[in-house]
């Protein structure tokens, strides 16, 4: 069982749309490895996660965009939060153990699935308003982490590493704005193995 916060970001690759402040967010959820090796170094990991990520984007546009049935002005900042249903699909390594600890690597994609989205603008024209209509569904990112597990005795195991994921699709879909902004994540993971 894992339960991690995170620090979340999103960019776009247009210079109309700026990338603004980064977010905290957190996911929670159930992780499986399941071992390839007898020796127990190698697993193919997997699990399902709910995340809670985002971030704010400033339009700098030249004239009023809609944007979920509004019409915001030029240079509006807008907080985006969002959620996603997350499955990754990750190779992870581990070393031998060393005094009761075990370091590990591991490296893969992560598919999610949005199941809520919401935004704020700093106009107040949104206030956490359901915002699903400028979100694409799916999302897919590299993801990349190190970290350790500390044995606690038996089957049982601490363990906390540094996970990246970069974003590699669109998560914003405004008709009136062509773009690709991808969302990244650095996520702190805790959880406890059994």
């Amino acid at each position: 069982f894992t339960g991690n916060p995170s620090l979340n970001w999103m960019s776009s690759d247009i210079k109309e749309i700026q990338k603004g402040q980064s977010v905290l967010g957190y996911d929670f959820g159930v992780n499986l490895d399941y071992y390839i090796a007898q020796n127990k170094q190698y697993s193919i990991s997997t699990g399902i996660f709910i995340t809670n990520a985002g971030g704010h984007l400033e339009f700098n546009t030249q004239e009023q965009f809609r944007f979920a049935d509004e019409y915001l002005e030029p240079s509006t900042k807008v907080k985006y939060y969002l959620r996603y249903i997350e499955v990754p699909a990750l190779i992870k390594m581990k070393t031998s153990q060393f005094h009761r600890t075990t370091f590990w690597g591991q490296f893969g994609l992560s598919g999610m699935v949005n199941i809520g989205a919401k935004g704020t603008s700093n106009d107040e024209v949104l206030d956490k308003t359901n915002i699903s209509d400028e979100v694409n569904m799916f999302n897919l990112a590299l993801n990349v982490g190190l970290g350790f597990e500390f044995d606690l005795g038996g089957n049982n195991a601490f363990t906390t590493g540094l996970v990246f994921k970069n974003g590699f699709l669109d998560v914003t879909s405004n008709a009136d704005i062509a773009d690709k902004t991808i969302m990244n994540s650095l996520v702190l993971k805790l959880g406890i193995v059994f």
